[in-house]
């Protein structure tokens, strides 16, 4: 019996044949009724070159870097299928609440490349449950790049959440979400860490037309942590504003951007969100804080022909100021820019080259650099 059925799957994904008298469109999609399921993905190999400084990670991540950079550690090589994705879509028809959307995507990139969930969630009518990117991320904000983490001053994760969009016309849309909260903190003596009581609130308002688009975006979060001798749990406050957006300048160029600036968003900035930055330590004692951070962006985009493009991107990221409170060893700031060459000349395949630098400066103003050559093949169905 399984046997059979896992032969009917097989037969559906990847097979021309009708069914009830209606052709499957392509080998994974099918559709009966008011179903249609697409089965898709890609595979993907990235291969890096480390010179003059390395990261110990497949994703260039500045706030991994040695600082010093070490001697021992100056070049690095890695062949990474992990990035390697499946997913599956289903969208299904209904009076009531119109197209619901099941959607499920995987990849590799779990302990020694076991598979691992990205997304899962359902939507209809707006609303959205499940896991998924968080409402504060704007990859349209972003120029492409081969590397996936992308710049160090981007937002860029997902989370469990339930959230809700509205489409106020064709061109402006707004967002809420509740979401999943995750605190990583630097703590004292006499202090720790604790469960969260309420979820992170993220809300933007976004205007989207032929040449580019513009979000505003802004989040709230109430963070506990936990005192010791006195037995409270106490809450700080953390806030953030981000605006981004993208402008096609000319037939082949475009531009991005992204800026965002807080309290307490370590965990909204790619940079920051390896750091337990979260909270840190007041001067006071048993008192935790959160500080004043930021992460900027500006990217662009120049189309060469049909088959090629090239993208270059700058950006930083840190915290706004110095105080007593941090070790001299403590991250302060990172830089990052990359460039890259694009060529889409064979039909769902893409071959990317891409240079990238990026420095790691502490409180101390002692600095870390590393670069990174990256050539990447990806094979899409």
């Amino acid at each position: 019996m399984k046997k059979r059925i896992l032969i009917s799957i097989i037969s559906i994904l990847f097979l021309n044949v009708h069914i009830m008298g209606q052709e499957i469109q392509s080998p994974f999609l099918y559709e009966k009724g008011n179903t249609s399921i697409t089965f898709g993905g890609f595979v993907k190999l990235n291969t890096s070159v480390d010179f003059n400084g390395s990261i110990p990670s497949n994703d260039f991540r500045n706030s991994l870097m040695s600082v010093p950079s070490r001697w021992n550690n100056k070049s690095r090589f890695v062949l990474d299928p992990s990035h390697t994705r499946i997913r599956l879509k289903v969208i299904q028809k209904t009076e009531a609440l119109g197209d619901i959307e099941f959607y499920v995507e995987t990849d590799f990139r779990g302990t020694s490349n076991a598979l691992r969930l990205r997304q899962a969630y359902v939507s209809f009518k707006g609303f959205i449950m499940g896991q998924t990117w968080g409402f504060m991320n704007d990859p349209l904000a972003l120029a492409p790049s081969v590397d996936i983490q992308g710049v160090n001053s981007r937002t860029f994760f997902r989370t469990p959440l339930i959230g809700y969009r509205l489409n106020l016309d064709n061109n402006f849309s707004l967002g809420i979400s509740l979401e999943l909260p995750s605190v990583k903190m630097s703590t004292q003596p006499g202090v720790i860490s604790t469960n969260q009581t309420l979820p992170d609130i993220p809300l933007y308002i976004q205007y989207k037309g032929e040449g580019g688009h513009i979000k505003l975006a802004g989040v709230v979060r109430s963070m506990s942590y936990a005192v010791v001798d006195s037995e409270s749990i106490e809450k700080e406050l953390g806030l953030g504003a981000q605006i981004s957006g993208s402008l096609r300048a000319a037939k082949n160029i475009s531009f991005y951007s992204q800026a965002i600036y807080g309290k307490g968003v370590a965990r909204y900035i790619n940079d920051l969100s390896l750091l337990n930055l979260d909270l840190v330590p007041a001067n006071s004692n048993s008192a935790q804080q959160s500080v004043q951070m930021y992460g900027i962006s500006v990217g662009a985009k120049a189309t060469l022909n049909e088959n090629l493009f090239l993208s270059t991107s700058v950006s930083t990221a840190g915290l706004a100021n110095k105080d007593d409170y941090y070790a001299y060893n403590e991250y302060f700031t990172g830089d990052y820019y990359s460039a890259s060459l694009f060529w889409t000349g064979v039909k769902n395949m893409t071959i990317a080259g891409t240079y990238i630098h990026g420095s790691r400066k502490n409180m101390n103003s002692t600095k870390g650099d590393a670069n990174r050559i990256q050539l990447m093949v990806m094979y899409k169905w």
